[in-house]
């Protein structure tokens, strides 16, 4: 309710009551706390672009040096430079499995080897996961230890047949 009467003479002039504004609401205690309220807008200096200083004067150097980052202006997040992880080689496929096996049974039952050697290559040609090599390497390993125990067996047989060949025609008895 404002006087509406004018002042009498010699007293200054009151100038209107204007209502103030509300407070925003205080957070309760221990509970959820609301946004801050809204600021007025800032007045920002003219800049001339994103990332660019004024020339420097005849004979001064230049403010910025190399490799310095610069400060963008106002309302605008700083730029992060991007780590440099160098160069990453492709990812290499996985070793098979049964071809490291094969090289092992080359050697302890090499039959086996023969058997696995040639479904590593199976599996090697269908998937294209590396170990080709130790693959065919157990696999020529397991041929020539069977070969050799093979040739073991013959000679074993051979001998024991002589031998009994030759007690045969012997002419003492005991």
């Amino acid at each position: 309710m404002s006087d509406t009467t004018p002042p009498a003479a010699g007293e200054p002039p009151v100038p209107p009551v204007t209502p103030q504004a509300p407070q925003p609401p205080q957070p309760p205690v221990g509970g959820y706390q609301s946004a801050p309220p809204p600021q007025a807008p800032q007045q920002q200096p003219p800049q001339q672009g994103y990332g660019q200083t004024p020339p420097p004067a005849y004979g001064q150097a230049p403010q910025q040096g190399y490799g310095q980052q610069q400060t963008p202006p106002p309302g605008y997040p700083p730029q992060q430079q991007q780590p440099y992880y160098g160069y990453q080689a492709p990812a290499t496929p996985p070793m098979n499995t049964l071809a490291i096996i094969t090289i092992i049974l080359a050697f302890v039952f090499s039959i086996a080897g023969i058997v696995t050697g040639h479904i590593a290559l199976k599996q090697i040609d269908r998937t294209g996961e590396q170990g080709r090599g130790l693959a065919k390497a157990g696999l020529i390993l397991s041929y020539v230890f069977t070969g050799l125990g093979v040739l073991l067996v013959i000679f074993y047989v051979v001998f024991v047949v002589l031998a009994i060949a030759i007690a045969g025609t012997s002419s003492t008895y005991y």
